[in-house]
């Protein structure tokens, strides 16, 4: 396996100046012949603010920064249908909220150009006090998840609710995806790991967003026990795609 570019998939709905600096950040500071595409995968009720930054966006960045409006229902739905664009060697998942620091962009490239078989994947759980502005309460319950999911798959990885992460494209291409809401963020991370594929983790930084506003509900986050467990249990054949 050989890492010839990477496409980094933005998700958006209510976000602008956040989207703005997210997309500028990575051109600034990352070397664009390694960068295939910037997709912008945005809902089809995306706000006024955000369709007119990815406007700017796509007009500025010719040629690197494109939008597409998603088909699939759900946030995992739009990822998926991003999935289904990339011809690049390996693919990209970043959010449009500023919620981890940026500057995982270029250390997760220069990781899989090193290592292009394994999964550079952030986590916010290797160095002490990454969570800044994060409600305490669901800290707790998240590190007790990262907790019950390293103990169920038998593995380090820290960060498995996190799926900012750069992949080998096939490692997405062969799974047999079932989740369409925010599930599907555990999924992505959770497939792959059952697959086969090694993972290396690197420290970021999480941050609350400061703009727009998530439409992940407890309810979504209670179905992520759900995913985990039938993930666990299904066989290895049965979460990848007949060939």
């Amino acid at each position: 396996m050989k890492f010839t570019s990477v496409t980094i998939i933005v998700g958006t709905t209510n976000e602008k100046e956040s989207l703005i600096t997210t997309v500028n950040t990575i051109m600034d500071t990352c070397n664009a012949d390694d960068i295939d595409k910037i997709l912008l995968v945005k809902s089809k009720d995306a706000s006024d603010n955000c369709n007119s930054a990815i406007a700017l966006l796509e007009e500025k960045y010719q040629g690197k920064v494109y939008s597409l409006e998603q088909t699939r229902p759900f946030v995992g739905g739009a990822i998926r249908d991003g999935f289904d664009t990339v011809t690049s060697s390996h693919t990209m998942l970043l959010p449009s909220d500023l919620a981890i620091s940026l500057d995982c962009v270029s250390r997760m490239i220069q990781a899989v150009k090193e290592k292009p078989e394994v999964i550079s994947k952030t986590s916010r759980w290797l160095n002490k006090d990454s969570f800044h502005d994060y409600n305490p309460s669901r800290k707790v319950l998240n590190r007790a998840a990262q907790i019950f999911l390293r103990i169920l798959y038998s593995t380090r990885l820290t960060d498995f609710t996190s799926p900012v992460q750069t992949a080998p494209t096939q490692a997405y291409r062969e799974s047999a995806w079932q989740e369409l809401n925010f599930p599907f963020l555990l999924e992505m991370v959770l497939v792959p790991l059952r697959l086969g594929y090694r993972f290396e983790e690197i420290p970021v930084s999480c941050h609350e967003r400061e703009e727009g506003f998530s439409r992940n509900s407890a309810l979504q986050t209670a179905l992520y026990l759900k995913t985990a467990l039938r993930v666990r249990f299904t066989k290895k054949s049965k979460l990848t795609k007949e060939s």
